[in-house]
């Protein structure tokens, strides 16, 4: 099943175009929690995934955990890490250059950026858990803007895109040959099964009677320390929190919300439940999961191949 790609940049820039690249990775781990009453029908079409009434795995030996750092997902041997990701994006366009030359465009690719948001899978997935950062900085990641990027010409958008399929132009544009260049006719990227099954065990963790416990004795903490909250992404994602700069009793907030994590164990309970969901997702596609892996291991072979060669 080809990757449905999302929906054309409004802006015609190549940081935009990185982006749209990068689209499908990053929503698979941008959710808020809110929607745990229902699977994605993605996640039922490509993957096995338990019933409704299916039992919940078992879960033994809960570690008492106060920071997410170090901690990793059973899943993200499919997945593709920040390094990962970095080095068949930067492959990418390395070939997306080269192929521009070809076509007589003065293209110039975009200067990296400082990235802003979590270095790890698993650094926000349950909430803040960093003191530190809570002091400082709220709920908001630390880092600077995106700089501007100048829009690029009509010929160059269409050449590195294939929009209007241009004469010479490979399909789908120079992006769409680097790409295959990188995974051949498979999606590029972290393929949409690892990414619904990440997705989708992060759901059944928060409707596990086990997370459920552990968030009612979270929200009780809050409320001592005067917050209502029924779970620590709904005090991530509250109006107040979300705008530009840090809002008033952000820091507060985000302070005792961390404190309360520590005192209830919430990140060693969750964490311990979705990697149990995780492990019970993985037996049940196996066969899947190992083409994924190796689509992967290919991905980043070629990858590493055009970044030594002289293309």
């Amino acid at each position: 099943m080809s990757r449905i790609r999302p929906p054309a940049p409004v802006r015609r820039t190549a940081v935009a175009l990185l982006l749209v690249a990068l689209a499908a990775p990053a929503l698979s781990a941008c959710t808020d929690g809110s929607d745990t009453t229902r699977t994605t029908d993605a996640a039922e079409a490509n993957a096995r995934t338990p019933g409704k009434n299916a039992p919940a795995p078992a879960v033994t030996g809960i570690r008492k955990i106060t920071s997410t750092t170090g901690l990793v997902l059973p899943l993200e041997r499919q997945l593709f890490s920040d390094p990962e990701l970095g080095l068949v994006m930067r492959a990418r366009e390395k070939l997306i250059q080269s192929c521009m030359r070809g076509l007589d465009h003065d293209y110039t690719s975009p200067k990296p950026q400082r990235r802003v948001g979590p270095k790890t899978l698993v650094e926000r997935r349950y909430g803040l858990a960093d003191a530190r950062l809570a002091a400082d900085h709220g709920y908001h990641m630390p880092g600077r803007a995106i700089r501007p990027d100048p829009e690029l010409p009509d010929e160059q958008y269409d050449a590195i895109t294939g929009k209007g399929s241009p004469k010479g132009v490979p399909r789908g544009g120079c992006a769409g040959a680097a790409e295959r260049r990188i995974a051949g006719e498979t999606p590029f990227g972290p393929a949409d099964i690892a990414q619904d099954l990440n997705g989708h065990s992060y759901r059944l963790s928060m409707r596990d009677r086990r997370v459920k416990e552990v968030f009612r004795s979270w929200s009780s903490c809050m409320r001592t320390a005067g917050h209502t909250y029924p779970d620590p992404m709904k005090a991530m994602s509250a109006p107040g929190f979300s705008r530009a700069t840090t809002g008033v009793g952000e820091v507060d907030t985000a302070m005792d919300d961390v404190a309360c994590k520590k005192k209830t164990n919430l990140i060693g309970i969750w964490y311990a439940v979705e990697t149990a969901y995780q492990h019970q997702l993985i037996e049940q596609n196996a066969k899947k999961l190992e083409a994924v892996t190796e689509a992967k291991r290919d991905q980043l072979k070629a990858a590493r191949k055009v970044m030594d060669s002289s293309t």
